[in-house]
């Protein structure tokens, strides 16, 4: 049987009048029997870098950044982990950025503290949209990883900010993304078989997701071909090369999204055959997913010397700043929700509900924003 329907709620201020969530079929389970997944989780979050090998003359090297539940007892000798822009960018380019624009952005994680001993946990492959790169969501990557995962941002530099500022004519591919995903779950399986590791014996990868934004959705989807994987989520998602999946999906959508419209997203979500739950979003935008999107608010950041500097599209520009306005809401109070419903999906799949019923948020879980629900299995 197939079971569908919509779940509205809107989180108001606990003063206000509460709206309520209805089904037209079934009473959801309220997000009291559900974690709360939208706060940080019960473990401390390590970051660490794995190698993926040669990118190539242009690009250099590639690599994955792996955010990991960390040894709660030895995290104190490990310092927070932050990262500056140009980090980012390939070695050759780093110098270029002026230090105004060269922000750096700390995370609530710690670097390279050894993993904590109550694995191995689930892994989560999350691949990065056109201009992005991999540390650019660490904010929401970390938070994930401290609910008991661990989730592995490669390099897809292909797509990433400096092959459009240099005009690389070395495009990307489904193919190739793909290739890139696989490199980096091999890699994080090599480390966990490493004593010497941060990453030893962290990682379980018979429970293995993915996640992308935007064109790193449609990787996410495509890679739901491959046995291992369980499901995929895709935040503001383009979708699959070629048939989709029947394996459960979930896609999140912002309103406020001009560059994957939430038209563009039900039209996705509807070419699924299998289980599938729609989020969407109040306000927002399509960037509004990253770290950079606060800087960019202030007028500074790698995207904002791009645009200035005339590096990148007035199309590729649209993106970094949509969503980023300092007219649009701040980044910190869009990024619970994703979190909520990303971690809703990943723990009920992994948990074996596959046709697990989403709960519509309680009132006043998440201010001044509307959440809809649709979902069917």
């Amino acid at each position: 049987m197939r079971l569908s329907k919509t779940l509205v709620c809107v989180g108001v201020a606990a003063s206000a009048l509460a709206a309520g969530c209805s089904s037209s079929q079934a009473t959801p389970p309220t997000t009291t029997q559900v974690p709360a997944y939208q706060h940080t989780g019960p473990d401390k979050v390590g970051v660490t870098t794995v190698d993926l090998g040669s990118a190539g003359p242009v690009f250099g090297e590639r690599y994955a950044t792996v955010y990991y539940p960390a040894d709660e007892a030895k995290v104190a000798s490990h310092p927070p982990f932050s990262y500056t822009e140009a980090v980012t960018l390939p070695t050759a380019l780093q110098g270029i950025l002026p230090a105004k624009y060269n922000t750096t952005t700390t995370v609530a994680a710690y670097a390279d503290p050894p993993a904590s001993p109550k694995g191995p946990f689930p892994v989560v492959l999350f691949s990065h949209g056109y201009g992005g790169e991999r540390l650019y969501y660490s904010s929401l990557l970390a938070g994930i990883a401290s609910w008991g995962y661990v989730v592995v941002s490669a390099d897809y530099l292909e797509r990433g900010l400096a092959a459009q500022a240099l005009q690389s004519k070395t495009r990307p591919s489904a193919t190739d993304d793909t290739a890139i995903m696989d490199a980096s779950l091999t890699a994080v399986e090599h480390a966990s078989s490493d004593p010497a590791s941060p990453l030893a014996s962290s990682v379980d990868t018979t429970k293995v997701a993915a996640v992308g934004h935007s064109a790193g959705g449609g990787t996410a989807f495509n890679g739901l071909a491959a046995p291992a994987l369980k499901t995929a989520i895709g935040w503001a998602p383009v979708g699959p090369t070629g048939t989709p999946s029947s394996k459960p999906v979930m896609l999140i959508v912002a309103q406020g999204d001009n560059v994957v419209t939430p038209a563009t997203v039900k039209k996705t979500y509807q070419a699924f055959t299998g289980p599938k739950v729609l989020v969407e979003i109040s306000g927002a935008g399509h960037n509004t997913y990253t770290d950079i999107c606060e800087g960019i608010r202030s007028g500074g950041g790698l995207i904002s010397y791009a645009i200035d500097a005339h590096l990148v599209s007035p199309s590729l520009a649209k993106l970094g700043m949509n969503g980023c306005q300092a007219s649009d809401a701040a980044p910190q109070r869009f990024w619970p929700i994703v979190q909520f419903y990303t971690v809703v999906q990943l723990a009920d799949q992994f948990a074996g509900n596959k046709t697990a019923v989403v709960p519509a948020p309680k009132p006043g879980q998440f201010p001044g924003f509307t959440v809809t629900i649709k979902q069917a299995s």
